[in-house]
C-alpha cells in the first residue's frame, strides 16, 4: 500500500505537545507530523488536503518563529460554516496538526491540556483559516490560492470519461496520476511560490 513517492519530499513539522509529555508518550512531548498523516486522516490526497496542510504548517511557523510550535496551545478559526464545501476537511487537517478540537474534544485534566472548543467555524476572519496562540494572543490568518497551480487539461477529459461511464482502466490510471501530479506541484514544486499560501497578522 505505497503512497506516491513524492510524499517523502514534503517537509514534516515537529511540535511539542505538553499533554503527550505529561502522559509520557512520547516522554519529551515532541511529535512529528507528515503529510501522510493528513492523508490517512482524510482518506485521500487532494489540493484541499494539501492546502490545509500548507496553511497550517506556515501559520504555526509564523506564530512560533525560531521555536517549536506548541500543540494544543492554539485556537483554529474557519470562515466557513462546518457544513459548507470543504470546511470539514480543512478543519480536520488543521485539527490533526494543532490539536484543536470542537465541543467534543478532550476536556483536559484538572483544568490543564484542554483541547475542546479550540476549533470554531463561521467566524468572520476574511480568510480560509485563522490561528491564535493561547498564551500570547498573537493571531494570523491564512489564505490559499490553488488556482496558481493549474491542473493538466487532460485530467478533466479523463474524469469526464470515467464519470460518464465510458472510461476504462487506462482512463482511471491516467486520471489518478494527473491528479496526484497537481498535488505534487502544490506541495513540492510550488510550495514556496509567492501567493500560493499567504500568512497575515490578524488584529
Amino acid at each position: 500500500m505505497p503512497f506516491p513517492a513524492f510524499f517523502a519530499d514534503i517537509p514534516g513539522i515537529v511540535l511539542h505537545d505538553p499533554l503527550a509529555a505529561f502522559l509520557g508518550a512520547p516522554a519529551d512531548g515532541l511529535i512529528e507530523y507528515r503529510y501522510e498523516d493528513a492523508v490517512r486522516l482524510a482518506g485521500h490526497s487532494c489540493p484541499t488536503v494539501a492546502g490545509a496542510w500548507l496553511m497550517t504548517v506556515a501559520a504555526l511557523k509564523a506564530l512560533w518563529p525560531d521555536q517549536t510550535p506548541q500543540r494544543g496551545e492554539v485556537e483554529v478559526l474557519l470562515e466557513d460554516a462546518q457544513e459548507d464545501g470543504v470546511a470539514g476537511v480543512i478543519a480536520a487537517v488543521a485539527g490533526l496538526i494543532t490539536g484543536a478540537a470542537g465541543t467534543g474534544g478532550f476536556k483536559g485534566i484538572a483544568g490543564r491540556f484542554g483541547r475542546n472548543d479550540l476549533l470554531r467555524f463561521d467566524v468572520a476572519i476574511g480568510a480560509e483559516l485563522g490561528f491564535r496562540r493561547l498564551d500570547t494572543g498573537r493571531a494570523v490568518i491564512a489564505r490559499y490560492h490553488p488556482e496558481l497551480v493549474a491542473a493538466d487539461p487532460e485530467m478533466r477529459i479523463r474524469l469526464h470519461r470515467i464519470l460518464s461511464g465510458i472510461g476504462d482502466a487506462d482512463d482511471a490510471m491516467h486520471f489518478a496520476t494527473l491528479w496526484q501530479d497537481r498535488v505534487k506541484r502544490i506541495l513540492v514544486d510550488f510550495a514556496a511560490e509567492p501567493g500560493l499560501i499567504q500568512i497575515q497578522d490578524r488584529v
